[in-house]
């Protein structure tokens, strides 16, 4: 057979005219979107797995060309969008797609924010509680980074502007008047979960790494408490990549005490744990952290240790609370505010504390017990868990004379 001859430019030209007539218009793909707007999606028959990002199950969605969806959040990293919306067997479903399978987009109108936020209590008083209560708590807010989208490692949360108004509201559901945190990048994060007119915020001065933000601790307390911020105890980082101690003293019915916030290293949970470097740098903070608590014992103010510990220190013959809580000298005589305290976070998918307020023996003599609160997540918020924490705040009432 012969081989065709070769086409004239003008011949495909018209090839190229008829093909654009006769083929079916496509959608624009990769449209832009934002978070709450109504999104229509293109046929897609098969499973979309979710996308992976921490904490995500994998879910298969389907649903028919021209179906309607909202977009609840955006991965910056991938382009993702998670939805929910109409799946092809006329229910419901949500999960993480890629944009390509996003035809069009309408613009919020607000209210999908107004409705996630409708439950969020009034902002509270910046002033000393008036029957002399200081309310302490401490919450591991989750790699918090100052910016929405960006993350402190590559592979950990990104939360959105809603996520930022939904942290704040849980801080003002439990209302404390000081809050230990740990995972924040710095005071701009912190600040943004708070409010500013009611708390002041102080996070320890920990040096950038090469990651995306750094994990720090702090504190942020009411405006109207007579506080002093104190450097940061930054003898915990025994490696020279653990977190610093962040101190400050609070004047409370004429006694002033010494609080530091900790974010002990990670990994080595309980005495049976196999994970020998993390062990060996926790087993290096633990007399450092006991000296701390001895001379601090040895002073006339009372203290409290309070933070992610990242052990279970409750546990039974616990080796680390042996080692802190040797009663030498008297005042050094240890309560774990958690000890004996029922869980209560997340559905309770977790069944041990590692996050702790510990009173040195002055101190427990101010603690309520009957105020321990466990704050767990709205089940509302249950999609989004992830995006508040991966900890849930751990709060107690002090009285003061």
């Amino acid at each position: 057979m012969r081989p065709a001859p070769p086409r004239s430019r003008r011949q495909i030209l018209a090839l190229v005219a008829l093909a654009s007539l006769l083929a079916p218009a496509l959608p624009a793909f990769g449209q832009d979107v934002a978070v709450g707007d109504t999104l229509t999606l293109v046929e897609r028959q098969l499973g979309i797995p979710a996308h992976p990002a921490p904490g995500d199950s994998h879910v298969s969605l389907r649903f028919e060309s021209g179906s309607k969806a909202t977009a609840l959040d955006l991965d910056a990293a991938s382009g993702w969008v998670r939805i929910a919306g109409e799946t092809f067997d006329g229910g419901s479903g949500s999960g993480w797609i890629s944009r390509k399978y996003i035809a069009s987009t309408e613009p919020a109108t607000g209210d999908l924010v107004q409705d996630a936020l409708a439950w969020c209590p009034a902002k509270g008083s910046s002033a000393p509680h008036p029957a002399g209560r200081l309310r302490i708590a401490t919450w591991n807010l989750g790699n918090l980074h100052a910016v929405s989208g960006r993350s402190i490692f590559p592979d950990s949360v990104r939360r959105t502007d809603l996520d930022y108004d939904r942290l704040r509201c849980y801080v003002r559901l439990f209302d404390p008047d000081i809050l230990a945190v740990q995972e924040v990048d710095g005071e701009e994060a912190l600040a943004r979960v708070v409010d500013t007119d009611v708390y002041a915020v102080h996070v320890s001065s920990r040096a950038a790494t090469g990651l995306g933000g750094r994990q720090n601790t702090g504190f942020a307390y009411k405006r109207g408490l007579a506080v002093t911020e104190r450097p940061d105890f930054t003898a915990l980082d025994v490696s020279g990549g653990l977190r610093h101690g962040t101190r400050l003293d609070v004047t409370l019915g004429g006694t002033t005490y010494k609080l530091m916030s900790v974010h002990l290293k990670s990994g080595c949970f309980s005495n049976g744990t196999n994970n020998a470097d993390a062990c060996n740098e926790l087993a290096q903070q633990l007399p450092i952290l006991e000296s701390w608590i001895d001379e601090a014992a040895s002073a006339p103010e009372p203290f409290l240790v309070l933070g992610d510990f990242n052990r279970r220190l409750n546990e039974e013959l616990d080796i680390a609370w042996a080692e802190l809580d040797d009663a030498t000298p008297p005042n050094a005589d240890l309560t774990s505010v958690t000890a004996e305290m029922p869980i209560s976070c997340r559905g309770n998918e977790f069944t041990r504390f590692i996050d702790h307020i510990v009173v040195d023996k002055r101190a427990a003599a101010a603690v309520e017990l009957s105020s321990f609160r466990h704050v767990t997540f709205r089940q509302a918020d249950s999609d989004d868990w992830d995006r508040i924490s991966d900890h849930c705040p751990v709060v107690v009432d002090l009285w003061g004379g």
